[in-house]
């Protein structure tokens, strides 16, 4: 289900956009896999971002917050570049004090060698820290944002059964706007991820100074199994998806 974004008012797109240590350390976030993101964990830290990421990738927290009344104009955006090699998260919200700015928080994780650890697939690993930058934007930024996510049919997707594999590139939009939520995704394994065009906006107002890592070609060879099937079974190794279902990941 897509929900149609306002042309007036704060946080909202111009011409009705929608949205739509080795074992121990292991061991202690296999414990806690499974755990609600919220505003108060420390995603870069290795062991809340192990028990928290999918949470964190659903936007649990803001889902909450947008059921509350209290996300109106918040995005989040993720950009999976390899699991392993390189994840960005960037987060906009309006600024607290009312004005017509956003606040912008981006993250990198990533990389590290990952050989000789044994990852569930309830329980990615995110054993690195994040490079986090905040920075203020402006409304005109936002909006670029948001109609360049429009462009790329933020709002207007159907990819129900769409799977976004850890070793492929994706990237997942998730928005608030008057209570309501909607995800859009875009994986290589199915779409053209160079041809889209918010993500050169992103880079532009991130404050990030080293580039998006660049996503295959269109005609590279592509993962198997895009859309999950009857069939399917999950990868018990290092490498983990989820799937969308409706406006979730599952």
């Amino acid at each position: 289900m897509t929900h149609k974004f306002p042309g007036k008012g704060k946080g909202l797109g111009r011409s009705a956009l929608r949205f739509a240590s080795g074992v121990s350390l292991v061991a202690a976030a296999a414990i806690l896999a499974g755990c609600a993101f919220t505003g108060t964990n420390d995603i870069a830290n290795p062991v809340t971002r192990k028990a928290t990421w999918f949470s964190f990738l659903n936007a649990d927290d803001l889902r909450t917050a947008c059921d509350a009344g209290q996300a109106d104009g918040w995005i989040r955006l993720v950009y999976n570049a390899r699991y392993y090699d390189e994840t960005r998260s960037f987060d906009l919200s309006p600024a607290p004090d009312g004005s017509d700015r956003f606040e912008m928080t981006s993250r990198i994780f990533g990389p590290i060698d990952v050989s000789s650890v044994d990852v569930t697939v309830n329980a990615p690993l995110g054993a690195f820290g994040g490079d986090e930058v905040r920075k203020t934007i402006s409304r005109d930024d936002y909006l670029a944002l948001t109609d360049a996510l429009q462009q790329d049919g933020f709002g207007y997707q159907s990819r129900d059964g769409l799977r976004l594999n850890s070793n492929d590139y994706y990237w997942v939009a998730i928005g608030c706007s008057t209570g309501n939520v909607t995800l859009a995704a875009w994986t290589s394994a199915s779409d053209d991820l160079g041809g889209l065009h918010f993500p050169d906006v992103v880079a532009q107002i991130s404050g990030q100074t080293s580039p998006l890592p660049q996503p295959p070609s269109a005609d590279a060879p592509k993962l198997p199994d895009p859309v999950y099937g009857g069939n399917d079974r999950k990868n018990d190794g290092r490498d983990f998806y989820r799937t969308v279902r409706g406006n979730m990941l599952r």
